[in-house]
């Protein structure tokens, strides 16, 4: 067995805790061992794509020019990773799709009112001495019901679960957080999903409120510091694991969720070997080691955000990252 310990064990995010949430030995696979598809991702990389053109739109305006722009930023990224000639496989989320959505967009939303007080936002908010999560938000904005995070989320299907999710999620629930940190609570409106649906017939869109209480980030709060203590309980037990155990005791399989989506990636190795250290050396076919390192999305930021417990520091750092 060759598994040494990697720096980005240590960071944690809201992309890996619920990963955890969902299933400890898929955290195990991801991120300890690193083993992540080789294949670019469709619902990954469109996202991202859409992400750009949204926020130059926030930034920009809805105007005609503005929405030319936005499109030209989502197709030159989405076509790194997706030929022209694959988008009959990956329809509706192809760029002509998207240019389609951007109009309807804006017509949509063409009376929002708002000022943008920072777009794509990365850094890291301290819970407690021992307890640090790493985050990255689309986008703060003042508006007149109040400070608003809006995050843009696209999705396949417009269903009653994929609206209800986000109430309670870790994710929203980290945005909450940090701007109420950055704010004064009695300024925060809380954070919006700006969801848009790309399905095989029609494009829809829909604005999802995802805000929290003080009392129920209170609940939050400690929720997380639990899951953190957890995945560090179970990073304590894999120091003294072994390829020579019959089991992998640590990062637990949680089979409620193999099926969960598109069924899990990692499903036949959780079948093949109860302990995975005796495997860890070779890399599956179709799998590359790719480690997820939260603190890299700063190297794109915008602006750096580091919140100690007191106090918060907001850098904006556009001219060192490239930035517009």
């Amino acid at each position: 067995m060759n598994l040494s310990e990697h720096y980005t064990w240590e960071t944690q995010d809201a992309t890996k805790i619920q990963c955890y949430m969902d299933c400890p030995r898929h955290y195990f696979f991801e991120y300890v061992l690193g083993w992540r598809p080789s294949a670019p991702n469709i619902h990954l990389e469109f996202g991202s794509a859409w992400h750009l053109a949204m926020e130059h739109l926030i930034i920009a305006g809805y105007d005609d020019a503005s929405i030319l722009e936005a499109y030209t930023l989502l197709n030159n990224y989405y076509r790194k990773f997706f030929s022209e000639m694959q988008d009959s496989i990956y329809h509706p989320k192809t760029p002509a799709m998207a240019l389609k959505a951007l109009l309807e967009y804006v017509k949509e939303y063409q009376h929002d009112r708002f000022t943008p007080l920072y777009t794509e936002i990365a850094g890291s908010v301290s819970l407690s001495e021992e307890h640090t999560i790493t985050f990255k938000m689309d986008s703060i904005l003042s508006t007149p019901d109040g400070i608003k995070s809006r995050e843009h989320k696209t999705g396949s299907q417009l269903s009653r679960p994929w609206m209800d999710q986000w109430a309670l999620k870790m994710q929203t629930g980290v945005y909450n957080h940090v701007l109420n940190c950055l704010f004064d609570p009695k300024d925060v409106w809380g954070v919006e999903i700006n969801g848009t649906i790309f399905s095989k017939k029609d494009i829809k869109f829909q604005r999802v409120p995802a805000r929290r209480s003080l009392a129920a980030m209170e609940v939050w709060y400690w929720n997380t510091i639990d899951w953190l203590d957890e995945i560090q309980r179970d990073f304590s037990r894999l120091s003294s694991c072994s390829e020579n155990d019959n089991t992998l005791r640590c990062f637990k399989q949680n089979t409620e969720n193999c099926t969960k989506y598109f069924g899990c990636a990692y499903h036949d190795y959780c079948l093949a070997w109860p302990n995975p250290l005796q495997r860890c050396d070779e890399v599956p076919i179709g799998f590359t080691v790719s480690y997820w390192d939260p603190k890299g999305e700063e190297k794109d930021a915008k602006y750096i955000v580091s919140i100690e417990e007191g106090s918060a520091n907001v850098k904006e750092c556009r001219k060192e990252n490239g930035g517009e």
